[in-house]
């Protein structure tokens, strides 16, 4: 049986007041527990956890508080930010269209922006996807050191030509949310639909994730998580209230229910496409591999490791998202929580790790640290 575990008096004080019975959903009686634990120590008010096999949930678990002012639990229903695990998503629709023929991975971005910086001339969307295209990470214009309130779709690009590059394309690897907001124009030049529009009519809508959306600040979002961050000893409001209009590089809203149905696409693809999926899993930028692992590095839109002959790609949002796919396993761990990652914080990849073990334990639960 699910239990919601709801915090007592202190709000960083994670531990179980009562439990509340829900409706009946796959579950691991032993991985309570460990998550339970893990949520105690890392200091998250509210998650969502599934474990999946081959497409199918084999632990459904909801966790905390989804808002610690109204008292009110999560549950599968409750909508998380993805923050950073859009890229996977944008990396895929990027990719389904060079399978399509629409778009080449050698296209230079010159061909979409106009009016691009003479140093962009040379990057080229597989750059963009793969975080090789010498491009800084923040872009957004500030006030004094302050971020705006509001940020237009134009806004956003005149700030990203405006942001000095940090290398030669091609040259470097560097994380990138610019590159990945760059891939939004992108998709929009070449299917003429906004990107909103296009994820939502092409993924979103065939696969019924009915409560998945693009961030908008305004929307009343039914089962809405409010976010949290842990600082000077206590739970605070994160305070992420900026408005952005174009947002492929971190702005996809979505629940447990609707991640698993996109998990479950993902295992046995009948709306997506699989050339264009495998493509995302390829590593585009190695590193260096240490004893855990023969291969790791940065693909399209998901960290890929090989470890014992079997691949497994995983990535992270830094609201407090981490998502790991064992594709030669065919297990698969998704996690959603409302507290923000930070320095020296618990990942929520310790709860995913040991969430994944708990199902395939060759899985390490503590992560594989290729770099070690």
């Amino acid at each position: 049986m699910i239990a919601f575990i709801r915090p007592v008096a202190s709000a960083a004080a994670l531990v179980c007041a009562f439990v509340t019975p829900v409706a009946a959903q796959p579950q691991i009686d032993n991985l309570d527990p460990v998550i339970e634990r893990l949520m105690e120590d890392g200091h998250f008010p509210g998650a969502a956890v599934a474990v999946m096999r081959d497409g199918e949930a084999v632990h459904v678990g909801a966790y905390g508080a989804a808002s610690l002012e109204h008292d009110a639990p999560v549950t599968p229903d409750t909508v998380f930010e993805l923050a950073s695990l859009t890229k996977q998503m944008t990396a895929l629709a990027v990719m389904t269209l060079v399978e399509e023929g629409r778009l080449s991975l050698d296209a230079p971005v010159t061909d979409f922006v106009e009016d691009a910086p003479e140093a962009w001339s040379a990057i080229t969307v597989d750059m963009l996807l793969s975080h090789m295209a010498g491009l800084d990470h923040r872009f957004e214009e500030t006030a004094d050191g302050v971020l705006l309130t509001d940020y237009s779709r134009e806004n956003m690009l005149e700030s990203a030509k405006a942001t000095p590059m940090l290398s030669e394309p091609g040259t470097d690897w560097s994380y990138s949310d610019e590159g990945y907001f760059l891939l939004g124009v992108i998709v929009e030049a070449v299917t003429g639909q906004t990107f909103d529009e296009h994820m939502q009519a092409e993924y979103f809508e065939p696969l019924g994730m009915a409560q998945t959306r693009f961030l908008d600040q305004s929307a009343i979002v039914p089962h809405r998580a409010e976010g949290y961050a842990w600082k000077d000893g206590e739970i605070q409001r994160n305070r992420r209230v900026w408005q952005f209009e174009l947002t492929p590089h971190f702005g996809v809203m979505s629940s447990l229910k609707d991640m698993m149905k996109w998990e479950a696409e993902l295992a046995d693809p009948e709306v997506i496409n699989a050339a264009a999926m495998e493509a995302a899993w390829e590593i585009q930028r190695e590193f260096d591999a240490g004893e855990r692992c023969e291969r790791w590095g940065y693909a399209r839109g998901w960290w890929s490791h090989v470890a014992g002959g079997k691949r497994i790609v995983t990535h992270a949002g830094y609201s407090g998202t981490a998502y790991v796919r064992a594709v030669d396993d065919g297990v698969s761990a998704i996690v959603l929580t409302n507290r923000q990652d930070g320095q020296d914080l618990m990942s929520p990849f310790a709860i995913a790790w040991a969430a994944a073990h708990t199902v395939e334990p060759s899985i390490p639960d503590s992560g594989l640290k290729c770099w070690e």
